[in-house]
């Protein structure tokens, strides 16, 4: 299994954001919910030296996954980690002198067929130039972002491994044995992470976040999980988590906000 990517610029941009006192804003998945988006984008009113973070499963399920990555994409102030969703459309790549993608059939049954439907013109075909540009932008997504106090991740991380044997598919994939590990892999750095839809997988109230039963030296929790459901119809909450105050604040797509937290007490 490969190691997963980091990107140690963008790492040492945003310690940089957190040391100067401006805010990192970590958005858990947004699956093609492109009007939450920018609803959410809209209520937080980043400052310029603010930076947003998008956890992953930027694309499927949602009705514009197109309209996501072009925001992803055309703002200076936010950043990108892989999620599985990019990593299953990606899994359609083959050649090796003449590289070539056809649709996986289990991406295209778990929300890559509403995706594909962003990409098609007026008369319903794919505008393939532009779908292939966003996937090899999606090839160079690292897996991990790792800061001095967080670890920012798409799915978790592997409790029986240190930071720096983590695998790809372990930051994309991981459930269960993350969730429920009782020690963590590093006590100055909580894990923000999405991937398991909280009232789903991690035991919460619809539209609440996760967080571990298991504090950390400082006190705050182990992990923290913010897919809150963008693409759950009974929830449709998008949710960005601050990393210098633990403040929450969640939009939908039809503009409805709402602000919680902190989740951690000051320091």
């Amino acid at each position: 299994m490969s190691i997963a990517n980091r990107d140690t610029g963008v790492e040492f941009e945003l310690q940089n954001t957190l040391e100067r006192g401006d805010r990192v804003w970590v958005i858990g998945d947004v699956h093609g919910h492109s009007d939450a988006l920018e609803n959410l984008i809209s209520e937080l009113d980043p400052n310029p030296g603010d930076r947003l973070v998008l956890i992953g499963d930027l694309i499927d399920r949602g009705p514009d996954s197109r309209m996501v990555i072009r925001i992803a994409r055309s703002r200076a102030d936010t950043f990108v980690l892989r999620g599985n969703h990019e990593e299953m459309a990606m899994t359609g790549f083959s050649g090796d002198e003449k590289i070539s993608w056809a649709p996986p059939l289990d991406w295209l049954y778990n929300g890559g067929a509403q995706c594909l439907d962003s990409y098609r013109d007026a008369e319903g075909e794919l505008v393939t130039d532009e779908w292939l540009q966003d996937l090899f932008w999606m090839m160079k997504l690292p897996h991990i972002f790792i800061l001095d106090e967080w670890i920012l991740v798409h799915a978790g991380v592997d409790p029986g491994e240190s930071i720096e044997k983590q695998t790809a598919d372990n930051c994309m994939w991981i459930r269960e044995a993350f969730h429920y590990a009782k020690k963590p892999i590093d006590e100055q750095k909580t894990v923000v992470f999405g991937h398991s839809i909280t009232h789903r997988q991690l035991g919460q109230s619809i539209g609440d976040i996760g967080r571990s039963d298991f504090s950390l030296e400082d006190g705050r929790p182990y992990w923290i999980g913010i897919d809150t459901g963008a693409c759950d119809s009974v929830s449709g909450w998008l949710t960005a988590f601050d990393l210098n105050t633990g403040r929450i604040v969640q939009a939908n797509d039809t503009g409805d906000t709402r602000h919680s937290g902190p989740v951690f007490k000051q320091k």
